[in-house]
């Protein structure tokens, strides 16, 4: 099949759905379909262009690096780029229903008789900002419900976003596919490995907790850096990704800024526990990731996260949105068994690109 991916950013970009994108389209190229990845050329280009070809369209990032609200505005060539490359697929499947590129090309293909799936990953996101959350609504009745209306299926992380999908009225049924993760990238150290990491990093024998992802409420970085001010020093928190850390940081957090997908494979094997307070996502590839390394992981108590974490044992723990609960779920996991068996069990690539196939041949 030719097979159109559209979504917001493509890697070097960092962010979930960019690594979720890339990995769909390496196992259904490595498969024999012809896969392009349609984004906003905001973050660049890769230093290596992976298999499947990635057209970058010119577009302002003002929303992300003002504000922290990753929704390029994308400029007049959108829709020629998009028109041309839905007549030329056969299926169109968008990533985000709020995002420009991905809603266009949801409509565009309705109109071009071509078969088309949207992927919601959050569904409604709560901002602290009630302007940007009442902004955020009226888009989602808007825009997002054009986009819904016209997919012939609509595919979910979880039971929340089920929900909010068949409030807007999809045109077809609303599927559960779970993310996968590399297994092969995101791997538990092998012996020695970790004490060598650790060395090179320059850690010594306290425990380190890990932050992967951007430095957003969403995320819940003040959350984490609350927690470790509440820890007093007993553990250093490792925060890397992109944005503005806070002016004052407590004196146990060290800032690394972004990493490369090898370099966060790498912190993941040295680290001692990852700590991911996230608010309104699917599941955080992140954690997907850490738990795949063998690294004990802690998340917000969020309902639902229960079927990921279901099995996951005593090395993922979900806990309440408060910083003395996330310290002590951190203080008792760094000597607990961690939940990688579980991970590499229940979340693989090629299990979800077989279901997005049968799904892709079902319309």
């Amino acid at each position: 099949m030719r097979i159109l991916l559209a979504s917001h950013y493509a890697l070097p970009h960092l962010g979930g759905i960019e690594v979720v994108i890339d990995a769909l389209a390496r196992e259904l190229t490595a498969r024999g379909h012809e896969v392009v990845h349609l984004a906003s050329g905001a973050g660049g280009g890769a230093a290596q262009p992976p298999p499947y070809r990635v057209v970058r369209v010119p577009a302002l990032n003002l929303p992300e690096d003002g504000l922290g609200v990753p929704w390029p505005l994308f400029g007049p060539g959108l829709y020629p780029r998009l028109r041309e490359e839905v007549a030329a697929a056969d299926v169109v499947h968008g990533h985000g229903l709020l995002y420009m590129s991905s809603a266009l090309a949801v409509v565009l293909a309705a109109r071009a008789g071509r078969r088309r799936v949207l992927t919601e990953h959050v569904g409604h996101v709560e901002y602290t900002n009630p302007v940007l959350d009442r902004v955020q609504a009226l888009a989602i009745a808007s825009l997002g419900r054009a986009a819904v209306r016209r997919a012939q299926a609509v595919v979910v992380l979880n039971d929340k976003v089920r929900d909010e999908m068949r409030a807007l009225g999809p045109g077809g049924p609303v599927v559960r596919i779970v993310n996968g993760v590399d297994a092969d990238a995101y791997r538990p150290p092998r012996p020695g490995e970790r004490e060598r990491l650790r060395a090179a990093l320059g850690w010594d024998e306290r425990p380190r907790a890990l932050f992967v992802g951007r430095l957003v409420a969403k995320k819940g970085i003040d959350l984490a850096l609350a927690a470790a001010a509440h820890a007093a020093g007993g553990f250093e928190l490792i925060v890397a990704g992109p944005g503005r850390p806070p002016a004052a940081l407590p004196e146990s957090v060290r800032v690394i800024g972004p990493q490369a997908p090898a370099r966060v494979a790498e912190l993941y094997r040295a680290a001692d526990a990852l700590v991911l307070p996230s608010r309104g996502e699917g599941f955080p590839i992140t954690v997907q990731e850490a738990m795949a390394s063998e690294l004990p992981v802690v998340v917000l108590d969020d309902p639902a996260y229960a079927p990921y974490l279901d099995g996951a044992g005593a090395g993922a723990r979900a806990v309440a949105a408060d910083p003395a609960a996330i310290a002590g779920a951190l203080t008792a996991l760094f000597e607990d068994p961690a939940a990688r068996e579980h991970a590499r069990r229940s979340f693989s690539w090629a299990r979800a690109a077989s279901e997005h196939e049968a799904l892709y041949a079902s319309l």
